[in-house]
């Protein structure tokens, strides 16, 4: 081999075993097909994307369904829509304004996608979600929420977008934030039901009116086929079963609290008994250990009328 050429030879084995490595590490999520050119975006058991998403193709563009929140998920995302199809991304439709779900929004719209959302998330996306930031938001924190990409196209109760033949049913259903979200793929019996379908996790109800979610939930169920996919906002794929499963959690949360303040405890006693009573049911769910007392204190909030929830 000639001297000159074992250099250049060497830094070319070295970009292929690079390139090789970087193909060979794992996605941050699970891709799953839901449906002909329907995929469910499943977060990973580590928690490396933040939350679910969803890719539906057209004949003639493409939709995106929330965003993530880790940027290396939300560039590995573009990069699997990128691998199944060459069709333009034309939307990417926010089921909430939550920053797990809309922290890579900036990322698709320099794609080319339009933002789509509920008409309040353009109020909301910048200021409240400022509050996962702890009592005093660091600056890194406030320098990553005020750049949060809005949607561009609001909504009040419904809308519909079309890829082609193939299209999407947006509706505005209350519970989780009073700016949801609910993509339904019309010919493809595929909900993306965003944060108000926890499949067996423990939900986050921090803007949460329960009273609404519960009702919420039955309409969610109707109209849909016996074989209709629920894709979550987290945990794995779902059906209408696993949809009134979590609907009966949020009944029984709200049945544990009532019972004890009835009973007249409060404060720590009260989360414990409420605690005690959805544990035999409810303790093997994702995040019942840390959100389950949450989930306590915010009902009782929300029973005693303290509740505080984003002002539309």
């Amino acid at each position: 081999m000639h001297p000159q050429r074992r250099p250049a030879l060497l830094l070319f084995a070295a970009l292929v075993f690079t390139s090789l490595a970087c193909e060979a590490q794992p996605l941050p999520f699970t891709l799953k097909q839901v449906a002909p050119k329907v995929y469910a975006v499943i977060d990973n058991a580590n928690g490396d994307s933040g939350a679910n998403a969803g890719i539906v193709i057209g004949e003639e563009a493409v939709a995106i369904i929330d965003s993530l929140y880790k940027p290396k998920a939300t560039q590995a995302l573009l990069a699997e829509v990128r691998r199944l199809t060459p069709l333009p991304i034309r939307y990417l439709i926010n089921t909430h304004y939550h920053i797990d779900h809309v922290a890579g929004n900036a990322v698709f719209a320099q794609a080319g996608a339009v933002i789509v959302g509920h008409k309040n998330m353009a109020r909301w996306i910048n200021t409240e979600n400022l509050k996962f930031f702890g009592a005093t938001p660091t600056a890194e924190g406030q320098t990553q929420v005020a750049a949060l990409a809005p949607p561009q196209i609001g909504f009040d109760s419904e809308m519909r977008l079309n890829l082609g033949q193939r299209t999407l049913l947006i509706k505005a259903l209350p519970g989780h934030t009073g700016g949801d979200a609910v993509v339904s793929v019309v010919d493809a019996g595929v909900v993306f039901a965003g944060d108000l379908f926890w499949r067996r996790a423990i939900p986050n109800l921090i803007d949460a009116h329960t009273a609404d979610w519960i009702r919420t939930l039955d309409t969610l169920r109707q109209g849909q086929p016996a074989t209709a996919v629920f894709v979550p906002g987290h945990g794995d794929v779902g059906s209408a079963g696993d949809v009134q499963d979590f609907q009966r959690y949020l009944g029984d949360l709200q049945a544990a609290v009532k019972q004890q303040l009835d009973a007249g405890k409060d404060g720590e006693a009260l989360q414990a008994a409420a605690l005690a009573q959805l544990t035999p049911s409810y303790g093997g769910w994702a995040y019942f250990k840390n959100l389950g007392p949450r989930n306590v204190r915010d009902m009782q909030a929300e029973l005693t009328g303290n509740k505080r929830r984003p002002a539309p």
